[in-house]
């Protein structure tokens, strides 16, 4: 496990550009923390035979958990909602961003939508910067925590 945090970043296929702009403004942003931001595109071994073992250890080792749902998500969204359940079975800080489609429309799908997203607080993908202030925490408590990790490791 790195010592630097760790956003998951989960996204449809179809969202893959929009997951990397969000995931290169999210890296500058939290720069200062050495913040790594995870994708499937960028991050996921070609070679790993057990995609979904990977998928849930990434979500596990990530410090906050970033969904970015879209009409895409509604039609073939079974791996999101599946890193969706590790990152609420993980206790991960999960954050949702809606991409071309608003809560109204969410909540009235007819897809098989988890109630965590329609219970829960989502954002617009537009007003993402928005959750900077949230995940900075979650990331500076990460950070503590492998140093209180360290410091008791090496104590006489």
């Amino acid at each position: 496990m790195s010592s630097k945090p760790q956003i998951f970043l989960s996204h449809a296929g179809e969202n893959s550009f929009e997951a990397r702009l969000l995931q290169i403004a999210l890296e500058t942003r939290l720069g200062d923390l050495g913040v790594r931001v995870w994708t499937y595109q960028r991050d996921q071994a070609g070679d790993q035979r057990e995609v979904a073992k990977s998928l849930k250890e990434q979500v596990r080792g990530s410090s906050a958990a970033i969904m970015l749902l879209s009409p895409e998500t509604l039609k073939s969204g079974l791996t999101q909602w599946m890193e969706l359940a590790y990152a609420d079975a993980f206790g991960v800080p999960t954050f949702v961003l809606l991409h071309n489609i608003s809560f109204e429309s969410l909540r009235r799908s007819k897809h098989d939508v988890p109630p965590l997203i329609v219970t829960g607080h989502c954002t617009a993908a537009i007003e993402w910067e928005k959750l900077e202030e949230d995940l900075r925490r979650c990331c500076d408590r990460e950070i503590q925590k492998n140093v209180e990790r360290k410091n008791t490791v090496n104590l006489p």
